[in-house]
């Protein structure tokens, strides 16, 4: 070991145990460049750090039981899932990373010339609109290019909700999200599908996010509440932040690490360069993350406090 790691890891190995910090990434690009940019400043301050793959919402399993430790990119629209892992008081709340989130139905402007009205949710039930939007596959119905089926968008429950003619189809991956989202785009055709933000596809080109009933507890809690006495969801989902949790037990165990990470801050746009360095120019997630430790080094000296 040389005399510049075995000062690295002085501070490591006085006040935090030993054996690799487990973080989450979850294929999710602008999480998984979250969760990089945090895993690889750990490595750059001497921790050992093990990146674990798991599915977003099973996730929370792994942190209640202490198989993970820590997690950068808990979305404010999860926010049942992540309200009932705080209430076993096995996971806590290391507070928000300071991305702000917006997700949601996201169109070009250009649709509002088909679908007149919009962003107000009820332009989508005209006849000539639906119609704009649908598919020799779709039709009758409209196409929404829907997220990943591992993501959580809450969009089955909102159709059947709010009776909106559409038709979710599905997509594999985020860059096929964006390809069947972009393409279109690119040749001015019709087109509506899951968006969000930060990420560069929102960024870059011209377009709203449609305005559903704002978003209260009630909405998700009781089927009374809004426009079906029956159903659930007829609202839009939350908007908020991007949140970081920890196993609880882990914040003793790695008491640096836990207080780098509450220290740890991002700005919207940076995801948004990091999601791009990733899905259009084709970067590693952890090569991206390091990109941005190298030119930011005056925001990240914080961290290290």
């Amino acid at each position: 070991m040389t005399v510049l790691s075995m000062l690295m890891c002085g501070p490591v190995a006085a006040e935090d145990q030993s054996g690799p910090i487990k973080i989450v990434v979850t294929g999710i690009t602008d999480a998984d460049f979250i969760a990089n940019v945090y895993a690889t400043f750990l490595e750059q301050q001497g921790f050992e750090v093990e990146r674990i793959k798991a599915d977003y919402a099973a996730q929370f399993v792994g942190l209640e039981a202490g198989d993970l430790d820590f997690s950068t990119s808990i979305w404010e629209t999860s926010r049942d899932i992540f309200d009932a892992a705080l209430a076993t008081g096995d996971v806590v709340n290391m507070g928000a990373t300071g991305v702000k989130i917006r997700e949601g139905w996201w169109y070009p402007t250009y649709v509002e010339e088909v679908c007149p009205g919009l962003p107000d949710w009820k332009a989508l039930l005209e006849t000539d609109c639906v119609e704009a939007l649908s598919t020799i596959e779709t039709s009758p119905l409209a196409r929404f290019v829907e997220a990943p089926a591992d993501w959580t968008t809450n969009n089955v429950a909102r159709v059947k909700s709010l009776e909106l003619p559409y038709s979710l189809e599905s997509t594999g991956t985020p860059a096929a999200l964006h390809a069947a989202i972009v393409g279109p785009m690119q040749r001015k055709e019709p087109v509506i599908g899951w968006g969000f933000a930060p990420d560069w596809m929102t960024t870059e080109y011209e377009g709203k996010f449609v305005e559903f009933p704002d978003f209260e507890l009630d909405c998700i809690n009781d089927p009374a509440w809004g426009a079906d006495p029956n159903e659930i969801w007829d609202c839009d989902n939350p908007a908020g932040y991007v949140w970081k949790v920890a196993h609880a037990g882990s914040e003793a165990k790695f008491p640096r690490a836990a207080r780098i990470l509450r220290l740890f801050q991002l700005k919207t746009d940076d995801v948004a360069w990091g999601v791009r360095r990733v899905d259009v120019d084709g970067v590693d997630s952890i090569e991206a993350a390091t990109e941005w430790l190298a030119e930011n080094a005056d925001i990240t000296a914080d961290w290290a406090l």
